[in-house]
Order: structure tokens, then C-alpha cells, then sequence
């Protein structure tokens, strides 16, 4: 039976005790009870080949393929909705409606907390429970190395996800607080309970470099992590903190491992596995925030692009109403599917911001040119300049809200830069009512879900 990722194919066979293993722990990953007073089964398969690991995680509809939380999508201003998609998607249930308006008592269960704690944290605590069991010889060392560097990653992705949701920003006030629940087993019966803010980004941190300094600087598919896409997630979650200097550095470190960038002049819409794509994930699916369902973009965000940017075509198609959808997801072929993996686009936008920090405005804004000169029409991009360290800086932000839109990356942004008096609030209409999310509110935190405190006691979030 040959695996398949979305219709493309996928390396390897899956032999029938993979297939026992793959099922069965479906089957244990099915609620939130698995954390919390699940018993384990006793027929349950447990992994005992390097085959049977290997599989586990190439396994993408646990992993990566849209496991990253909704939430990080829909409750940023990257997209808005009318009155009539909002009320029909109410008719059906309340969770996604409730948090587009940012309700205080909002959850999201399924779409967010599950998705990455029954995804990729479960599945590659599995496959680091059961390296250990494994005997490594010369023949298989490499691939061993591999496999533990994969689950680092992917549970270091996972967690980086959760913290930008669950905990408050990264900042001296709040390293104290508590942070997000690290599984760091496969273990059900585990008693959960809640990290700090700082062990949260430490862990996160630990397992990114115990990771880069096992897994290889090329892989066979985008969706298995490199050494690029470690130095790339690092500089990500970095910035999350708004640690600058390291930021800049990991960015940097994945521009070494890949720099290449799609000129716009050749491309009608965006390529699946694209030559930016340094690591290939996407969110879970929400019925507001994606084109796909309604979801619309901001039209003073739509007209802050130059006639002669683009992105303005690439990126977004005309809808009803006079209105604009976004078409330019990584994702490639379907346009419901915000991709939030790493790509160079980023990576450049990261160095340049952190370089304009350090007040080096020459680097920083090389790296912007380098990028924009790809996204302007062949003889039109005019090199931009800044007059300051400042200047700069506000310049790659502009183009940072433009290039990284629909990527679940705005939250964080939102996040960071409000503790720095952005002061940006964002604001929906609804059936003639306004609701506004103002800056550094609690609502920046979200719930955990009621049914994970209420089963396992852990504290709650403010309100």
C-alpha cells in the first residue's frame, strides 16, 4: 500500500505492522482524554524498527499536514469576513464564531489544542520513547540521527505553536508565568500540569539544538526537516521573544543553508514545494479565516501595494462585493490552506529587521531590496533607502505585514510588537456591532480548552 501526501507521492511501503501501529494509535489520539485518564491499551502496538519509527513520522496527517492551531489564523487581522458568512457558520456551531470576535469565554478544542498535542507532540514522543530500545550500528546511525532530529523538530514546532496561544509574550515580567503543558512522553497516564513562560522557550529551545545537530542539510521531501529549517524555526521563535541579536543570527544561519527566492515575474500563482520553501507545514483548517470559506482581506492592506508590486496579483483574486480574497498560499494548488513553514521570504524579512535593530541600516536594507527587486515588475523596483536605523526598521515591517500575509505568523507579530507600543487594536463588524481587541489585552492569551482543565485541574488562563 503506497502512502500518498495530499495526492503526491510519498517514499517507502508501509508493511502491515506499520499499518497496526499507524491505526492503533489513531485510535488512541482521538480526544483529549489521552493526556489526561485514557488507559493505555494492551493491544497496542509499540514501534521496535527503525521502519516502524521512520513511518510514524512520515505519517503527514499527524505531523504537519494542517496540525499547526487554527487559531493562529483566526484570530489575527489577516482575513475578515461579512455578516452573512459569520451567521451561517453560527447556525452550524459556535467555536469558530466566537473566537473571530474574540469572545472572553472562547475555546478552540478540536482545531488548536488537539491538533497539536494529539498530532506531532504525541507521535514524536512515541518515536523518542522508543529510540532508546533501538540498537544503532554504522549501517543505521545516520538514519537514527535523523528520526530523533524529525521528532525534536516537530514536537519544538508544535510547542513554539502553542506558546504564542497559550502563554503570555516572552518578556522579563512575565518568565514567571505559567507557560504551556510540555508532554515531553507518550506516557497517557502522566500528570499534566503547567511550565513557566521561560521553561516553555527553553525546552523549545533544547530540543532545536539537540535537532540541528542530528538532522541532515538536505532532505528527500520539504515536510522532512533540515538543518535549515532548525535554524530557521530558531529565528523565528527568537524574534517571539524579541531576543534580536539571535534572531538575526539563526536567520542568517538558514539563509546560508538556502537563499533562493521565486521572481514574481514568472510566476502566475504559487508553486507547491516552491524553491522559498525550506520547510513545508500548514494550519489546521478553519471555515473563517481561509478564501476557500469567505475569507476576505483587509482593503486598506490590499491597497497599500504598488501598482507595479506583484504581489497585489499574486497574491489575492477579486471577490463579490468589490472585495479581495488571498490566492498566494505556499500551499500551492488549494487555496483554503495557510502555510506556516519556513521559507527564505521570512528568513530575509528577519535578518533585515534584526540588522535595522543593530542599527546597521545598510545590511538591513540590502536584504530588503534583495527581496522586493523579485517581487516588483521587471524595470520598475527602485531600490528603497532609509534615512535612519529607525526609518528602516519601519520600512520592513511595512513589508514584513505584506509579504507574510495569511502565514499565522501576524499573531506573533501582534504580540511582540504591541509590548514595543505599536499600539495596533484590531477591530470586527458584525451584524452592525464593532468588537475590538486592544493592545497587550488578555485575550492575546487564549482559554485552554474547558474540558482539559476540567479533566485534568490545571491552572486556567485570565479573564
Amino acid at each position: 500500500m503506497e502512502t500518498t501526501y495530499k495526492g503526491l507521492k510519498r517514499n517507502g511501503i508501509l508493511n502491515a505492522l506499520t499499518l497496526i501501529i499507524v491505526f492503533s494509535l489513531l485510535f488512541q489520539v482521538t480526544s483529549c482524554k489521552k493526556y489526561l485518564d485514557e488507559k493505555p491499551s494492551k493491544n497496542l502496538v509499540v514501534p521496535s524498527t527503525v521502519a516502524d519509527l521512520q513511518a510514524l513520522l512520515n505519517n503527514n496527517s499527524s505531523i504537519n499536514n494542517g496540525m499547526t492551531p487554527r487559531l493562529l489564523a483566526l484570530v489575527s487581522d489577516d482575513n475578515y469576513v461579512t455578516t452573512t458568512t459569520w451567521l451561517s457558520e453560527s447556525s452550524i456551531e459556535t467555536t469558530e464564531p466566537l473566537n473571530y470576535i474574540w469572545d472572553k469565554n472562547a475555546t478552540d478544542l478540536v482545531g488548536s489544542w488537539e491538533a497539536a498535542y494529539d498530532g506531532p507532540i504525541y507521535y514524536s514522543n512515541i518515536v523518542l520513547d522508543a529510540l532508546p530500545n533501538i540498537a544503532s550500528n554504522n549501517g543505521n546511525l545516520s538514519t537514527l540521527n535523523a528520526i530523533k532530529g524529525s521528532a525534536l523538530f516537530y514536537r519544538a514546532f508544535a510547542f513554539q505553536a502553542l506558546a504564542q496561544l497559550y502563554c503570555k509574550p516572552y518578556n522579563t515580567t512575565s518568565k514567571a508565568d505559567p507557560g504551556i503543558v510540555l508532554k515531553l512522553t507518550s506516557d497517557i497516564n502522566e500528570k499534566i500540569v503547567r511550565a513557566t513562560v521561560q521553561q516553555t522557550y527553553d525546552q523549545i529551545i533544547n530540543d532545536l539544538n539537540q535537532a540541528v545537530t542530528l538532522l541532515p542539510s538536505k532532505s528527500t521531501f520539504p515536510t522532512q526537516p533540515t538543518v535549515g529549517a532548525v535554524y530557521g524555526l530558531l529565528a523565528r521563535v527568537y524574534l517571539s521573544m524579541r531576543d534580536y541579536s539571535n534572531a538575526g543570527k539563526y536567520a542568517n544561519l538558514s539563509l546560508q543553508q538556502n537563499s533562493a527566492l521565486m521572481d514574481f515575474n514568472s510566476v502566475i500563482s504559487i508553486p507547491q514545494f516552491n524553491v522559498e520553501t525550506t520547510y513545508f507545514d500548514m494550519v489546521y483548517e478553519s471555515i473563517l479565516a481561509y478564501p476557500s470559506h469567505g475569507g476576505l482581506v483587509d482593503s486598506n492592506l490590499y491597497r497599500s501595494y504598488d501598482s507595479n508590486d506583484l504581489r497585489k496579483s499574486v497574491f489575492f483574486k477579486a471577490a463579490s462585493g468589490g472585495a479581495f480574497a488571498f490566492r498566494g498560499s505556499y500551499y500551492g494548488f488549494r487555496l483554503g490552506l495557510p502555510f506556516d513553514g519556513i521559507a527564505t521570504d521570512e528568513m530575509y524579512l528577519t535578518r533585515a529587521e534584526c540588522y535595522a535593530r543593530a542599527g546597521d541600516v545598510a545590511d538591513a536594507m540590502a536584504d530588503l531590496n534583495t527581496l522586493l527587486k523579485t517581487r516588483w515588475k521587471t524595470g520598475t523596483f527602485v531600490p528603497f533607502a532609509a534615512t535612519n536605523a529607525d526609518d528602516a526598521k519601519s520600512q520592513i515591517l511595512t513589508e514584513r505585514r505584506k509579504e507574510l500575509v495569511y502565514r499565522g505568523l501576524r499573531w506573533y507579530d501582534l504580540r511582540r510588537l504591541n509590548l514595543e507600543g505599536a499600539n495596533i487594536t484590531l477591530t470586527r463588524v458584525i451584524n452592525g456591532t464593532t468588537y475590538t481587541l486592544p493592545p497587550n489585552d488578555l485575550r492575546y492569551v487564549m482559554l485552554i480548552p474547558f474540558e482539559v482543565i476540567n479533566a485534568s485541574g490545571i491552572q486556567q488562563n485570565p479573564r
